[in-house]
C-alpha cells in the first residue's frame, strides 16, 4: 500500500479553482491504521482526503458508532485547527489522552472510549467541508474491532528482513513485531549507506502497518548498509523504544525505558 503523503499536482491546482459544490469531488482517500484488530488504548486515527478541506472545525462531522450505531460522545481531543498537516489533506484524529491513559481522572471516571472485544465504526460524514465549502461527495465508515492494550514498546530484536539481492530494486521488507504507527514509520526508520548518508528510495508498508518496504532509486550495492530506527518510533497506542505511554500513575511504576537509537546491519545477498 502506497502512502498517501503527498496530494498530487492536479487535485491540488482543482482545489484552488472554484467549482459548483452539486459536482463536489472531494473523497476520503484513507484512513490509518488500515487493520480490522486495533488495541482498545489506540492514541490516532488519520483522515487522508483527496483535496484540501477547509479551516472550520471538521469534528462535528466525524463520530465514533459502537456495535448498534449509536454516537459515542467524549471521545475525541477537540483541537480545531493545529491537527491539520500544512496542505490539509491530513487530519490527525486523536483520542482524548486523558481517557486512554489509566491513572488519569477522565480514564477512571469515563474509562477507555474503546472496550476490548467490541466492534466499533469510525464514520465520517458527507458534511465535512473541503477548502471550497463543498461536501465530501459521499460518507465514509470504517470498521474495527478493539483488542486487549497494547502495553509494550517496539521491539526491533524482533524484527525480521528480508534482505534484497544485490544489483536489484527489490525491497527490503522489515517484518515488525506489531502494528506500528505509519507517520512514525515514514520518518523513523531510515536506510543509510557506507558513507554514512541516507540512501534516497521509496517508502511503501503493507499488512496493516506492520510490514515496511523500502525501494532504492539506485540498485543495490554490494556493502554494508544499516537500517537506523530513531528512539522515538512509536506503535499505535504511543508506545516508544523509550518511553511506555501507558502506565497507572497510582502504581509509582517507572514508564521510561532506558534505550537510544538502534542499527541493524545488512549486507544484500550476491
Amino acid at each position: 500500500m502506497r502512502l498517501f503523503f503527498a496530494i498530487s499536482l492536479a487535485a491540488a491546482l482543482a482545489a484552488g479553482s472554484p467549482r459548483a459544490c452539486e459536482t463536489g469531488q472531494t473523497t476520503v482517500s484513507q484512513v490509518y491504521p488500515t487493520g480490522a484488530a486495533l488495541p482498545e488504548n489506540l492514541l490516532r486515527f488519520y483522515i487522508y482526503f483527496s483535496a484540501p478541506m477547509g479551516q472550520d472545525d471538521i469534528l462535528p462531522a466525524i463520530d465514533l458508532l459502537d456495535a448498534d450505531g449509536r454516537v459515542m460522545d467524549g471521545v475525541f481531543l477537540s483541537n480545531r485547527f493545529d491537527l491539520w498537516s500544512a496542505d490539509r489533506t491530513r487530519l490527525t484524529l486523536v483520542l482524548d489522552p486523558g481517557r486512554v491513559k489509566t491513572g488519569l481522572a477522565a480514564n477512571r471516571e469515563m474509562g477507555r472510549a474503546l472496550v476490548a472485544g467490541e466492534t466499533y465504526h469510525l464514520q465520517i460524514s458527507k458534511d465535512a467541508k473541503d477548502a471550497q465549502g463543498c461536501p465530501l461527495v459521499a460518507a465514509h465508515r470504517v470498521k474495527f474491532e478493539a483488542t486487549n492494550a497494547d502495553v509494550s514498546s517496539p521491539t526491533p530484536t524482533d524484527w525480521d528482513l528480508i534482505i534484497p539481492r544485490t544489483g536489484t530494486h527489490a525491497p527490503l521488507t522489515v517484518v515488525l513485531d506489531g502494528t506500528v504507527d505509519h507517520v512514525s514509520l515514514a520518518y523513523r526508520l531510515r536506510v543509510i549507506g557506507a558513507d554514512g548518508s541516507p540512501v534516497s528510495g521509496r517508502i511503501d508498508l503493507d499488512a496493516a502497518e506492520t510490514r515496511w518496504l523500502f525501494t532504492p532509486r539506485l540498485p543495490w550495492d554490494a556493502y554494508a548498509y544499516q537500517l537506523a530506527i530513531d528512539p522515538l518510533l512509536e506503535d499505535l497506542a504511543g508506545n516508544r523504544m523509550d518511553a511506555v505511554f501507558d502506565l497507572d500513575l497510582g502504581a509509582g511504576g517507572q514508564s521510561m525505558i532506558p534505550s537510544i537509537g538502534r542499527m541493524i546491519l545488512f549486507s544484500p545477498k550476491g
